[in-house]
């Protein structure tokens, strides 16, 4: 009988150890990643396009665009315009406000594709406009209501707003 309880509490101070070490190399909550996205220029060969599909891996929601300008990532963040719709492009330049010192900036053409995971799919516009604020500090873009139509504002980040 002794035998057996000192055989239990050695297995459960190694279990314990164990527990211990294994809660230490865990992230603290809110520090892990809840999302994934990436970046690149042009791509020559590809034709404009985006693209929502399911992601098979995270079992979530994936995004990939390309070759669109810094306004149209935007506008599909933004929900201003309809991410599998290319009309953006022609009819809805209108609705944009480019108030940026070096506007030939927001005409490059980039790649861009986020992947976000099951539980966070609630949050896949808000993901992407974070990201895109990480990429591009520089600016400020944002939905102000003029009249009765919602139009998309890019400033500069350190311009004064009047």
């Amino acid at each position: 009988m002794k035998k057996t309880i000192q055989l239990v509490v050695m297995a459960m101070l190694c279990l314990n150890f164990c527990y211990g070490q294994t809660k230490k190399a865990c992230p603290e909550p809110g520090t892990t990643r809840t999302h994934i996205y990436a970046f690149t220029r042009y791509k020559s060969g590809y034709k404009s396009s985006c693209r929502i599909s399911a992601d098979e891996f995270m079992r979530g929601k994936m995004i990939t665009v390309r070759n669109y300008t810094i306004p149209q990532l935007y506008a599909i963040a933004l929900r201003l315009a309809p991410p599998n719709d290319a009309s953006f492009k022609a009819s809805e330049q209108e609705k944009v406000i480019i108030d940026v010192r070096q506007p030939e900036k927001l005409k490059r053409l980039y790649c861009y594709k986020l992947v976000v995971p099951y539980n966070n799919q609630d949050d896949f516009y808000v993901l992407m406009h974070r990201s895109l604020d990480g990429e591009w500090p520089e600016y400020e873009v944002k939905i102000e209501k003029k009249g009765k139509e919602y139009l998309m504002v890019i400033r500069d980040k350190d311009q004064d707003t009047n």
